[in-house]
């Protein structure tokens, strides 16, 4: 593959390089990973040397925004309306819908797409349906490179939706600007659903499908969780309140409401150096989580595939612990496990 060309094609702002880049950072084949790190080396430089954020109080020119929450809270539909919203304001949306990977097939449905009608059909607009594979927290092991390649494309807004969440995962948090939980009402017990981990990594928090039978118990869940986030410890952007506000995307109810939060969460003194500060920890992140795949692909290099059978075979059949299998392959590797000091 010609990374150079294909890099031109981003900053042309071609959709089908775009598309193409993101297939191939998603790649797990060898051959490609070397073209997808050079790719992301002159994706980062280009971001990094025009990083498009504004001074003051205003919104970056380039914003992430994670979209997560339950399964069947209507994360697609509530997408398809603020892209629509967002591109009619004269924004680029890119959309980067996650879907859940099968455990025993790998294989994934990718029908988020045509669950956003509207959005679809916009110029504007950039969607993207890809496997959550073996990730766990909502996104894949190339969320945050597709970000970056939304960005590079010329897309200044980036919406990631993910996969149903539970209470801990919470990983897509570290991934972009701003995350936004969506929930739907609930009632009695089925308000436990939804736990502290989740709700403390939201920067702001809607109950969906408040509109006919539904509209009690979305209020119900609304003072819940306006409860709850109250006794949080504050949160990281001084001056912001996580606010907890009842919408219906199908009805297009309570949009007000949640467009005057966006217009206080700009008018916030602090939001650029938050956000700037934000940013640098996402590039701390992903190199950790990048080390970790390379030393994971360094490890399976090192060995045939019939070792990594006897390997499992061994810890399926308890002749080694999985800790012992973890100083094996350190060894393998020339390398002392510290944590067998002292014991």
């Amino acid at each position: 593959m010609d990374v150079h060309q294909l890099f031109e094609g981003l900053i042309r702002r071609e959709r089908l390089a775009l598309a193409r880049a993101i297939t191939l950072v998603e790649s797990n084949k060898a051959e490609d990973r070397k073209a997808a790190t050079e790719l992301m080396i002159g994706v980062d430089k280009q971001l990094q040397s025009n990083p498009h954020q504004n001074t003051g109080n205003q919104l970056p020119a380039r914003w992430t925004m994670a979209i997560t929450g339950p399964p069947g809270a209507g994360k697609s539909t509530f997408i398809d309306k603020l892209g629509r919203q967002l591109i009619d304001c004269g924004h680029r949306v890119a959309v980067l819908a996650i879907d859940p990977s099968s455990a025993r097939s790998g294989g994934s449905i990718l029908g988020d797409k045509t669950r956003m009608q509207d959005l679809s059909t916009r110029d504007e607009a950039f969607i993207r349906p890809s496997p959550s594979g073996a990730t766990h927290g909502g996104t894949n092991a190339a969320t945050k490179e597709a970000i970056d390649l939304c960005l590079a494309a010329g897309y200044d807004t980036v919406l990631v939706e993910t996969v149903g969440v539970g209470q801990n995962e919470i990983a897509v948090s570290d991934l972009v600007d701003w995350t936004l939980l969506l929930l739907m009402g609930r009632s009695g017990d089925d308000l436990q659903g939804i736990k502290r981990g989740i709700v403390e990594a939201a920067d702001m928090v809607l109950v969906n499908k408040a509109d006919g039978e539904g509209y009690e118990s979305a209020l119900e869940t609304q003072r819940y969780y306006q409860t709850a986030l109250s006794l949080f410890p504050p949160h990281a952007l001084p001056g912001w309140k996580v606010p907890c506000l009842a919408i219906s995307a199908v009805q297009e109810v309570g949009w007000e409401s949640f467009w005057s939060a966006i217009k206080d969460l700009q008018a916030l003194p602090q939001l650029a150096n938050w956000v700037h500060h934000k940013r640098a920890n996402q590039r701390v992140f992903s190199f950790y989580r990048m080390l970790n795949q390379a030393l994971l692909e360094y490890w399976s290099s090192l060995h045939s595939k019939s070792t990594h059978a006897d390997l499992e075979s061994a810890l399926r059949s308890g002749q080694l612990s999985p800790a012992q299998a973890v100083s094996e392959s350190l060894r393998a590797w020339g390398l002392e496990d510290s944590r067998e000091k002292g014991l």
